[in-house]
């Protein structure tokens, strides 16, 4: 599927690729809407122009052995780019890591043959609708050699981002600005005052030494 990116006699012209999502689910390429299996046909034909999503992996195996695979998936590579970009703008910190947590869970089971399991079932239920159901919007992605890509622009009705709202510069009518800010780091700075005193009550305990923050010695009884 791919060209050989590594081999400098290769020539490979830059491209820019939009892909649309609808809650989750990849719906057009460029602006064509195509049916699953065409749209996935579509990105790897465009993914494997550029050499993206070729891997050379040494992994564990499920017979606790190591081995060596090359993986290609050009067309999985250029959507998850695109997909990820979306879950970025639109969900917050936890839930992001939530959707990572349980993903890197799925794909687990998914290796491990068990995706009809029922925790797999379960899982796949929590990220399709609490995390997927909100992924609706547009990417558009340049690419280059490999995995040299740049993110074009992202757009959707769903984004938290909001540039005007939100704004380190003179924004008129900004909910967040520089003075925010610096409210924002004097509060911040109780916390790591607090973490510093703790830091001096363990030194004059006995349990750092040195300035290296090593347990040396356990807490002895009153």
């Amino acid at each position: 599927m791919g060209v050989r990116f590594w081999d400098e006699s290769v020539k490979i012209a830059s491209e820019d690729v939009k892909i649309e999502f609808v809650q989750g689910r990849p719906v057009s390429i460029n602006g064509k809407s195509l049916e699953a299996v065409a749209l996935m046909d579509e990105a790897n034909k465009i993914g494997g122009r550029h050499g993206l999503g070729m891997a050379d992996q040494i992994e564990n195996r499920i017979i606790e052995a190591k081995s060596r695979g090359i993986y290609e998936a050009p067309g999985m590579a250029l959507l998850f780019i695109a997909y990820e970009r979306l879950i970025s703008a639109i969900h917050n910190e936890d839930t992001i890591a939530n959707y990572h947590a349980e993903g890197r869970r799925l794909g687990r089971l998914l290796y491990e043959g068990r995706w009809l399991d029922p925790q797999s079932l379960m899982l796949r239920e929590s990220l399709q609708r609490w995390v997927a159901s909100a992924i609706t919007g547009e990417v558009t992605i340049r690419l280059r050699r490999g995995d040299d890509y740049s993110i074009i622009n992202t757009t959707g009705p769903h984004l938290s981002y909001h540039p005007e709202k939100l704004s380190m510069e003179r924004t008129e009518d900004a909910a967040f600005g520089p003075g925010d800010r610096i409210g924002q780091l004097t509060m911040r700075n109780l916390d790591i005052a607090d973490t510093r005193a703790k830091l001096e009550m363990y030194a004059s305990q006995g349990q750092l030494g040195d300035g290296q923050f090593q347990l040396i010695k356990e807490i002895e009884a009153e």
